[in-house]
């Protein structure tokens, strides 16, 4: 189980120029490490302390061979946004996550899915479908597809 939320978007852009974007859309502070990685994160919201974001990089947790039995929401989504708290409370790391994901989908310029670790479904927006929450314990894979499937964007190859 992965220790940060993440958010998936569709986008042909890549982590640099995405990340230069978000930055000016939602006034987040952008670094970049060492070895190119980049870095999204602001203060916490409602006056709690700490730091919340983290890396936007390449979506490595796709699978996407067109096999029925191995399809994931997450597969047509081009890069992975990590969110975590630098307090490391889990109920306050998922809402600051949740908040993040709501100021994405309030600009409406790409698709994008938000998973608690990389297990849960929480919620996904995109223009042809609108917003939706998902009920508790959705996942991303095969086995929910019914629920998932307006979202679903076709991997590129």
């Amino acid at each position: 189980m992965s220790s940060f939320e993440h958010v998936f978007i569709r986008t042909q852009l890549g982590s640099a120029d995405l990340a230069a974007e978000l930055s000016a859309l939602l006034s987040l502070e952008l670094t970049h490490d060492d070895e190119g990685g980049v870095y999204l994160s602001r203060s916490a919201s409602d006056g709690r302390p700490g730091i919340v974001g983290g890396k936007l990089y390449r979506n490595r947790y796709g699978y996407p061979l067109n096999d029925p039995e191995e399809e994931s929401l997450i597969d047509g989504y081009d890069l992975v946004w990590d969110i975590g708290y630098s307090r490391r409370e889990g109920n306050v790391q998922l809402d600051e996550a949740r908040r993040l994901f709501e100021e994405i989908t309030a600009k409406g310029y790409w698709p994008v899915v938000l998973l608690q670790g990389l297990d849960l479904l929480l919620a996904c927006w995109d223009v042809r479908s609108g917003y939706q929450e998902f009920p508790p314990g959705t996942s991303p894979d095969v086995d929910h597809r019914a629920l998932w499937a307006p979202y679903r964007q076709p991997p590129r190859i």
